[in-house]
């Protein structure tokens, strides 16, 4: 009867420290997306680059919750630099991320992204 209690403790003790690290998780959930929007960057301190968006436009609704920017994750910013303030079609993984107590935010990682021309635009 006592080896019973002390391996039912010991389940109980794996569940609860399996629960803690599930709620530390970040990636909640990710799709694969094509998007159109205007990229902008954010300058850093010391007058450096920092994050890039998309401004969506359209915008996006996803489970019911409408979203009309996208934090994006690339490691080429000399190709979103020269994207800067232009409009854009993005493809890549779109992930919700949460840091812990904040909010769940969309982060967007790149696969390619190219400038979009309207096919009615004239030259």
């Amino acid at each position: 009867m006592r080896f019973a209690r002390v391996v039912t403790g010991f389940v109980l003790l794996g569940l609860f420290s399996g629960c803690s690290l599930n709620a530390n998780s970040f990636v909640v959930r990710s799709r694969r997306l094509t998007v159109l929007g205007t990229l902008t960057g954010e300058m850093a301190i010391g007058g450096k680059r920092g994050d890039w968006y998309i401004q969506l436009n359209p915008v996006i609704m996803l489970d019911g919750t409408q979203i009309s920017s996208l934090e994006i994750k690339s490691p080429d910013t000399q190709r979103l630099a020269s994207l800067e303030d232009k409009f854009v079609q993005a493809k890549g993984k779109l992930t919700f991320v949460s840091g812990g107590q904040t909010a769940q935010r969309p982060v967007f990682e790149l696969s390619s992204i190219k400038e979009h021309k309207s096919k009615g635009a004239r030259p």
